[in-house]
């Protein structure tokens, strides 16, 4: 065999290729390394900043909520009571006005108004007697609970103190009915505008690493009601509240009025499941360049940093290389040499030992033995190739075969995951339009799904809960722990304990608003583990009514107070505690004398007013810790604890009687009639026996009444 030196063009040495290759791979995988760490640190920045800024929304959001739905729990609260409810003067009224706004300096006026639209008691007496008519609060404020925008009043800022920011208020109001649903006025709570300022004041500075965040609440036209000096009563047009406004909560980059670009928070306050909302949208935001400040500090020494690194990687690579190819490059002269020498059965020139390197006298060696073995590795591979022709046709007939079968295996396939799809969109369309809440939940109580009900129910997204713990959304921090012991006994006994059961429970939904509910929960088996499946019912309502039912039935409905089950409940209780603390106790048999003479007289409307007002006269000349009732007609039970003797019963009697003696003003005449008293004691060692209490102050109360005392009716 003969080897022919053929001319051929100059190419690189394979030093040069090395060095280059090796120091283009460095220098790339720096810059790639380089490149990813900046991108990484950019969107941990970037994602940190937004996180923040978040976090102020939706604290300043769920703030803001809470004020107004304290001003609303406040309005409730204080219309139930009697001075709010069926005042005898606007002063008893105003006492209890300016203790609420006492207990909340925020409130910076109170009012009650009638359902003629005037002022019957307000703080400091501040527009009594004014008509409020026209008011936005007085017209809303009779039908349901309201608030309202903030807003300047000239009327209520007139009288109150004068400074360089004008007088602004949120007004919160609901109706006060009377004992018959009908309404009997409207109250109405006006918040200082300066309570927003100082919640942002006591917020912003808790901010001290993220310089230059700003804070705005506007109104659902985009009018800034709060922000920074001179952006009030501007609007602003913006990407985030266009998000807002459709509902959702999050962050975006975007570019203001201004031409800057800024890191923007956005969330809506309100609920629409909560009475008296107030429509506003929180924005936070930080200039791009602000927020992006440490990552772009950061970038400059990583880029100096990588470039040294890469240069004295390919200082490196060029010393190693040049090591490393020395014996190849003495290799590759002597197997010129071999080649000039135009005759293949000349033995290889000898190779100059190399001590360093002992592959390339392998590779010599190699070589020769190469071009011996090499016609006998042709021959062998002309009968590889004739076999592997006629094994490739025959294995090309059973990949046809086999290609057949696998198409229609995946057209079987393709019908069964449409017939999937298909039974997926059904399952969920039951499930998205089902009356009952659905929540999959994963061993560790994970939400894995959320159908609408759920959204209804429980105010939070399907987006914003798939992945986040269902305690933590619905449970007080109490009950969590108990919870997740729950769950874990439900996995290891695989749900036998609760399957086919409805549970019942108390949840908070996203406002924090208690839920009662019946929950059916079910235990299904994986093939990779187990998952919990739960129906929600919403009991709230139900429970509710139950209550007022119970309530009703323990209340005599003329005069309002305990009946005689209530009473009899009452006083076994009152006979335990006075047995507990070794203390008397005492009843009181009251009878208004000469009443079924007033009754036939002026007529049963009369007769009930006159109940009405001795039942109130006695509720107010006793103390608070003291029960009043009504046993039946015109007889009436009060019952004392902590008496320290028998006397201290007797005194409160002499007490009561001047009073009960006072005229009676009905719709048509004034009456005067005294009251029949009868007094039994229970002290600490007496038989526990109600009726017999109850018996002997009866028979005192008749032995009252024999006595005689002078009594007149008077027109």
């Amino acid at each position: 065999m003969i080897f022919a030196s053929p001319t051929r063009a100059r190419r690189p040495r394979l030093t040069m290729l090395i060095t280059a290759g090796l120091a283009a791979a460095v220098l790339l995988a720096v810059l790639v390394t380089l490149g990813l760490v900046n991108h990484y640190t950019r969107q941990n920045t970037e994602r940190d900043a937004r996180e923040h800024l978040q976090q102020l929304s939706w604290q300043m959001r769920d703030t803001l909520n809470r004020v107004v739905q304290t001003a609303i729990n406040d309005i409730k609260l204080v219309r139930e009571l009697p001075q709010i409810s069926h005042p005898h003067t606007p002063e008893e009224a105003r006492k209890v006005l300016e203790a609420l706004q006492k207990s909340s300096p925020d409130y910076a006026w109170i009012g009650l108004a009638r359902a003629d639209g005037k002022v019957y008691a307000a703080t400091q007496s501040t527009l009594e007697g004014q008509d409020i008519s026209t008011r936005n609060w007085f017209n809303h404020g009779r039908e349901r609970y309201y608030a309202s925008d903030y807003h300047p009043t000239t009327l209520l800022g007139k009288k109150l103190p004068g400074g360089t920011d004008p007088w602004r208020f949120v007004d919160v109001a609901g109706p006060v009915p009377d004992a018959d649903g009908k309404l009997r006025g409207v109250l109405c709570v006006q918040m200082n505008w300066g309570w927003v300022r100082r919640l942002v004041q006591t917020m912003l500075p808790s901010t001290s690493g993220q310089k230059e965040v700003e804070l705005f609440v506007l109104r659902a036209d985009g009018t800034v009601i709060l922000g920074p000096q001179g952006t009030e009563e501007t609007v602003v047009r913006s990407t985030s509240l266009t998000l807002a406004r459709n509902g959702t909560a999050g962050s975006v980059r975007e570019s203001w009025g201004d031409g800057k670009t800024y890191l923007t928070a956005y969330a809506n306050t309100g609920n629409s499941e909560e009475p008296g909302n107030l429509d506003w949208t929180v924005l936070v935001r930080q200039p791009d360049a602000v927020a992006m400040a440490g990552a772009d500090a950061l970038q400059r020494p990583i880029l100096l940093l990588g470039g040294l690194l890469a240069v004295l990687a390919a200082l490196l690579s060029m010393l190693l290389t040049r090591r490393l190819l020395a014996p190849l490059n003495a290799l590759s002269g002597d197997i010129q040499k071999r080649l000039a020498a135009q005759d293949s059965s000349a033995p290889l020139p000898p190779i100059a030992p190399v001590e360093s390197f002992h592959e390339a006298q392998v590779l010599s060696q190699a070589l020769a033995e190469l071009v011996r073995k090499e016609e006998s590795h042709l021959d062998s591979l002309r009968n590889l190739n004739e076999r592997l022709e006629s094994t490739v046709a025959q294995r090309t007939r059973e990949i046809a075969g086999k290609a057949m079968l696998l198409e229609r295996a995946l057209a079987q396939e393709q019908s069964t995951q449409m017939l999937l799809q298909e039974r997926a969109a059904e399952l969920r369309a039951i499930l998205d339009n089902a009356y009952d809440a659905f929540i999959a939940l994963d061993p560790g109580g994970v939400v894995l799904d959320w159908n609408r009900q759920a959204e209804k129910l429980l105010g939070w997204r399907r987006a914003e809960v798939i992945g986040q713990p269902l305690a933590s959304m619905v449970l007080p921090p109490l009950l969590r722990r108990a919870y997740e012991r729950d769950m874990r006994q439900l996995a290891e006994s695989g749900g036998d304990t609760v399957l086919n059961r409805r549970i019942e429970l108390t949840l908070h939904n996203r406002a924090g608003q208690e839920l009662t509910v019946e929950v059916a929960l079910a235990y299904v088996p994986r093939s990779t583990g187990h998952l919990f499946i739960a129906f929600l019912h919403d009991i709230s309502e139900r429970k509710s009514l139950f209550a007022s039912m119970e309530a009703m039935a323990l209340r005599d409905t003329l005069t309002g107070l305990p009946n005689r089950r209530a009473l009899l409940v009452a006083l076994n209780e009152a006979i335990q505690r006075a047995n507990r603390l070794r203390q008397n106790c005492a009843v009181f048999f009251v009878d208004l004398d000469r009443f079924k003479q007033i009754n036939d007289r002026y007529g049963h409307e009369e007769g009930d007013e006159l109940l009405r007002q001795f039942a109130a006269r006695l509720r107010d000349n006793v103390r608070k810790t003291d029960t009043v009732g009504r046993l039946a007609g015109d007889e009436f039970v009060v019952i004392l604890e902590n008496l320290q003797d028998d006397s201290a019963a007797q005194e409160t009697a002499d007490k009561l009687r001047p009073a009960l003696l006072q005229p009676f003003r009905l719709k048509t005449t004034s009456v005067t009639l005294g009251a029949s008293i009868g007094i039994a004691v229970h002290h600490p060692d007496d038989p526990h026996d109600i009726e017999m209490l109850l018996g002997r102050a009866d028979r005192a109360m008749y032995q009252d009444k024999q006595l005689g005392k002078p009594q007149r009716i008077r027109r």
